[in-house]
């Protein structure tokens, strides 16, 4: 990692080598002046507490919010970070990103083809970074919502569908959203599915690297 890097990882405030936490960065982005903007999720073994809140400092700031007993999300805003740059004039996605010792982060990569990932890899070794190709396939579209599964669910999250009471049942919905109750339940079913594969697999990479 080159001198003047600093990774979004390290702007979280906790220990990320004690062994009852562990972190995973979900989604990078970069703005029009160079900062990185990442979202990190932050996993305990239930006894260690996290500090909520805002921390800044002349690096960026880092806002984490408590979820539940064991899980936690940081919002990062990197002054330093070129990596999300590259990412991002590369036109590939970073779906992921977990830590595997001080210096090593494994990432798993999207792009439209290998040949852009390739660019991408090449990239990051011109401006000093030590990068190894682990393997490599299609974006399954598994993985995705379609456009209609985020419209639906999206719009049942705005709309109190989720919360605890809910503020709004399926039948409600479907009449604001102009569909029938036995599509929006499958389609809010399946991507309610993908969203929680996702998690739990997310959650179990994470704890194997403890």
């Amino acid at each position: 990692m080159p001198y003047e890097e600093h990774p979004c990882r390290k702007m979280v405030p906790v220990d990320h080598t004690n062994d009852g936490i562990s972190l995973q960065v979900l989604k990078c982005s970069s703005t029009e002046d160079g900062e990185g903007i990442s979202m990190i999720r932050i996993f305990t073994d239930g006894k260690t507490e996290i500090p909520e809140g805002v921390t800044s400092t002349d690096l960026g700031d880092c806002t984490i919010e408590r979820i539940s007993s064991t899980h936690y999300t940081a919002m990062v805003t990197n002054r330093s970070c070129y990596i999300c740059s590259l990412i991002s004039k590369s036109k590939c996605f970073l779906m992921s990103s977990v830590p595997v010792d001080g210096n090593i982060v494994e990432w798993t990569i999207a792009g439209p083809d290998s040949v852009t990932v390739h660019k991408l890899i090449a990239s990051l070794k011109e401006y000093g970074y030590r990068v190894k190709f682990q393997a490599g396939g299609k974006f399954g579209d598994d993985m995705t919502l379609t456009p209609k599964e985020e419209k639906y669910l999206k719009a049942a999250f705005d709309r109190g569908y989720y919360n605890v009471p809910r503020r709004m049942d399926l039948d409600a919905l479907c009449e604001i959203l102009g569909c029938s109750k036995s599509t929006l339940n499958v389609a809010l079913r399946t991507a309610e599915r993908k969203l929680i594969c996702n998690y739990i697999d997310g959650s179990d990479k994470s704890a194997r690297r403890n």
